[in-house]
């Protein structure tokens, strides 16, 4: 976590850096630059973006059992409203096949993991969020985001048989922030970390809410 943070305050000294001396530049550059930001923003903007998911460990109270997620990656696509000059509402889905150890909770004859068996399971991210930050060059942006993630689709990788439980919706909320660059006022790019809490019944097993580390790199294009 702290070498996260590290890397995130030379990124952002950096982008001081770059901006202050874009501010030393010819004056056209300056004043393309001001006529750029002059210009509204778009009613509305839609965006795709891939992420890199930490692993984590799950204790699911209902079934007895723990998922030791390993690392995977998340495919997600957005949709956002503007409020105001540079801050957006919006909508995202996410959808990851994720690998993992799956340690059962009771011992089923009829099943071919009966203590612990490499498995893979589906994740659904469904969040709302607030997202901060768009302008044509370097920017820092931000988001705040709520939500359901969704555990389902456990199966054993050697016979693919089904793993309980079906499917499991958790309350989610987390928060991030990046770096982006705008081409224009109507498209940008931006890298993020994000950290997101699972609040995922344990019946207590577990004291701490499962978090989610995921690093993303994406786009949006306004319309």
């Amino acid at each position: 976590m702290l070498r996260r943070i590290v890397v995130m305050l030379v990124a952002a000294f950096a982008i001081l850096a770059v901006d202050a001396g874009a501010g030393r530049g010819v004056s056209s550059q300056i004043g393309r630059r001001g006529r750029q930001q002059s210009e509204p923003d778009p009613g509305y903007w839609v965006g795709l973006s891939i992420g890199y998911v930490d692993g984590t460990t799950i204790n699911d109270g209902d079934t007895g059992t723990i998922w030791r997620f390993g690392y995977t990656s998340q495919i997600r696509a957005t949709l956002e409203k503007t409020l105001q000059r540079g801050v957006t509402a919006g909508v995202s889905a996410g959808f990851s096949d994720a690998p993992l150890t799956y340690v059962s909770g009771f011992v089923d004859p009829h099943s071919s993991c009966v203590a612990a068996c490499d498995a893979t399971a589906s994740i659904t991210q469904l969040m709302a969020y607030i997202h901060g930050g768009g302008s044509p060059g370097f920017h820092f942006v931000y988001d705040l985001e709520g939500g359901a993630t969704d555990f389902s689709n456990f199966r054993t990788k050697s016979t693919d048989e089904t793993l309980p439980p079906s499917s499991k919706y958790d309350f989610t909320f987390g928060f991030g922030g990046g770096l982006g660059y705008g081409f224009s006022q109507i498209s940008d790019i931006y890298v993020s970390e994000m950290t997101d809490l699972v609040l995922h019944p344990s019946n207590g097993a577990s004291t701490t809410a499962p978090r989610l580390f995921q690093f993303r790199a994406g786009f949006r294009v306004g319309f």
